[in-house]
């Protein structure tokens, strides 16, 4: 559906909305209700799959829009600037973060002697404001600061002022059921991550420009949403709209078993993207895809489990695309006191193929995967990989947390390349025989100081297997400390 018709229908639906909002807002009583602890947003759904995003932690989100502090206010216990009383219904919650973060890269980007350090700013303030329950305006503004190779760092680092979000958050409980609708500049991250993220790695986070609808109810939910991305410029607030690079599609989560130690969500998805910019086997052009998959999560015990697959379908310049990717996310913790140990793992595949030959492109395409999920480094992207990564977390203390991993990756055909971080193909290594690209060590700890603030340290190793051998390619090491402040 064009762009224009889904902005005018969301321009409909607010309008709606908003007036509905204002004459029945005693209809919310009946809703579901804010945290008072925590700012919890309010949600008929299972928070853990309600589509908001990443809880850090005390109710605090990644994405900061998603938080609610009026129950908090209601309550008496919320802190100073949030949920601010301006009468009547309407409030004004600010927020802040602040993130130091100190890089250290040896053969960077696996290129012999390319050894250099970095220290990384990130600092963006935020307001929330609630007309009453049902409409609120929510804006964000960001600044990315880089010492060390500044000249050549990409905007989503580098940045003087970005407008990262401003938009329109209306929404009305119908019986039992949450249906709301948002339209403007937004984070969006309501997928499985291999697919779609914020983004969190780099200073600035990644965002979109469009509309967003939901409905959820307490066993059910539904989404769909029409959004482009946001083209970053490194001055200040020169950020546009990329017309020729898209999101849009249909999602949903259904409840299957909750209840004495287990919980089960299914979750159908529909991504169609197009990337007039994309690049594969050397060549760049449109490339429009139409992933499908299912996401299972959920915990059965001590057993936590979080499982993808995806197919995808379309094409790239003129050729057909079918791909796939399985991607199985467990843990197991094996005591909850002492050090709580618990074993984790995850196994990712990921279709490769056809980038360096013709007919049809077997190339999977992570989209916009989390930056994190295959590690900071950025030594492996989601296509044409086979990684087994078996791993055991630790919390020594209650406020810090220790976690090791080793993934054994190979790439599934050797006609393909061997992929880095955002599908950059590694020099030579489609011109070689082999699957074994290398081990990646992952070594991460973190520690709460308090509520605002958070240290945490990484290091990852890949230790260069045949494939990136054969390549004349070098192992690499990448490691960072820092500190997260936010309020």
């Amino acid at each position: 559906m064009p762009l224009n018709k889904v902005s005018a229908i969301c321009a409909h639906v607010i309008h709606v909305l908003m007036w509905s909002s204002l004459a029945c807002a005693q209809v919310l009583a009946a809703g579901e209700a804010p945290g008072t602890k925590t700012p919890t947003p309010a949600d008929p759904y299972p928070l853990t799959v309600a589509g908001w995003g990443t809880e850090i932690g005390n109710g605090v989100m990644t994405s900061r829009w998603a938080e609610n502090w009026t129950g908090m206010r209601a309550a008496g216990a919320a802190p100073a600037f949030k949920a601010i009383p301006l009468g009547e219904d309407a409030s004004l919650t600010l927020s802040t973060e602040a993130r130091l973060r100190y890089d250290t890269y040896d053969n960077g980007q696996l290129t012999n002697g390319n050894d250099y350090h970095q220290g990384l700013l990130r600092a963006i303030v935020g307001a929330d404001l609630h007309f009453n329950s049902n409409v609120r305006v929510y804006s964000e503004i960001g600044t990315g600061q880089v010492d060390g190779r500044r000249d050549t760092a990409a905007a989503n680092f580098k940045n003087d002022a970005s407008l990262q979000q401003l938009f329109v958050d209306a929404r009305e409980y119908i019986g039992s059921a949450l249906v709301g609708a948002m339209a403007g500049r937004q984070e969006f991250a309501d997928a499985p991550r291999q697919l779609v993220s914020v983004s969190d790695g780099p200073n600035i986070h990644r965002t979109w420009n469009g509309a967003r609808f939901y409905a959820h109810a307490q066993n059910f939910r539904v989404g769909a949403f029409e959004l482009r991305v946001t083209r970053q410029g490194r001055a200040a607030f020169d950020e546009e709209i990329n017309p020729s690079e898209s999101l849009r599609g249909l999602n949903a989560s259904m409840v299957l078993a909750t209840g004495n130690g287990r919980d089960a969500f299914l979750d159908p998805f529909w991504l169609h993207t197009e990337n007039a910019s994309f690049r594969s086997g050397g060549h760049t052009g449109l490339d429009e895809r139409d992933t499908v998959g299912m996401r299972l999560s959920g915990r059965q015990g001590d057993f936590r489990f979080d499982w993808t697959l995806a197919h995808q379908s379309g094409n790239y310049i003129n050729r057909d695309i079918g791909a796939w990717g399985l991607f199985a996310v467990d843990s197991l913790t094996l005591s909850n006191t002492g050090w709580k140990p618990r074993l984790t793992s995850h196994i990712d595949i990921a279709s490769g193929g056809g980038a360096y030959g013709s007919g049809k492109l077997t190339q999977f395409n992570q989209l916009y995967a989390s930056s994190n999920y295959l590690g900071e480094a950025q030594f492996l992207s989601l296509s044409n990989l086979l990684l087994i990564a078996p791993g055991i977390s630790v919390s020594p203390t209650a406020t810090t947390t220790l976690s090791l991993e080793y993934g054994f990756a190979r790439r599934l055909n050797e006609n393909d390349a061997a992929y880095a971080g955002g599908m950059r193909a590694y020099v030579g290594t489609q011109n070689v025989k082999g699957h074994e690209i290398g081990g990646l060590l992952r070594l991460s700890g973190t520690m709460t100081i308090n509520a605002q603030l958070n240290l945490f340290c990484n290091y990852e190793h890949l230790a260069a297997g045949d494939v990136l051998k054969r390549a004349q390619l070098p192992s690499g090491s990448y490691g960072y400390v820092g500190a997260t402040f936010r309020y």
